[in-house]
Order: structure tokens, then sequence, then C-alpha cells
């Protein structure tokens, strides 16, 4: 991890019996991978930054749908231009999510 200051989350995060953020940044590897703490079910979550240089969030959606070798969304709640808007209502009546 990089080497940083700590803010006055430090001690929220530390204290169990506190009233905690739903999300605690940790930081960031080497690899430029961020680290997040989801404290309401005790998670860590590891995010990639992707940076679309330009292209849509649209373009890049589409890509991993359609592109990629053997991986689609499981669950997504991004619908692109070329979905069909019932397909996505439905699909968020089947899950409950909102998109």
């Amino acid at each position: 991890m990089k080497n940083s200051t700590p803010d006055s989350i430090e001690g929220i995060a530390r204290k169990r019996s506190a009233v905690r953020p739903n999300y605690i940044v940790l930081g960031e590897d080497t690899d430029d991978l961020s680290y997040i703490y989801r404290t309401f079910d005790e998670t860590i979550h590891i995010v990639q930054q992707f940076d679309l240089r330009g292209r849509s969030v649209d373009g890049y959606v589409k890509f991993v749908r359609d592109e990629v070798d053997d991986r689609d969304w499981a669950e997504w709640h991004y619908y692109t231009d070329d979905e069909n808007p019932f397909k996505a209502l439905a699909s968020t009546i089947k899950t409950g999510v909102s998109a």
C-alpha cells in the first residue's frame, strides 16, 4: 500500500462501536487497485480503474458483453443504447434492482 497520512476516518474505522459510514476507502496498492471497506456487511471490495480514453461507457459495457471471450455481465445496472428497454425493465423487475 502507498504511504499516506491517515485522515479523521481512521479512528472511526478502528472503533467498531462507533457509527461508521457505509464505505471507507482503505487505499491503493502499487498496481493501482483500490480497496474499499463496506462496513455494513464487513466486506472488502477491490476496484480496478479503467480509463475510457475518449470512449463512452456504452462502448465499454458493450465491449464486455460482446467482445471479451467467456465473459458477460452476470448482473448489471447500466443499459446501453442498443438494448431493448422492455428487456431492461423485465430484468429490473426480475432482480428487484433499478437500472
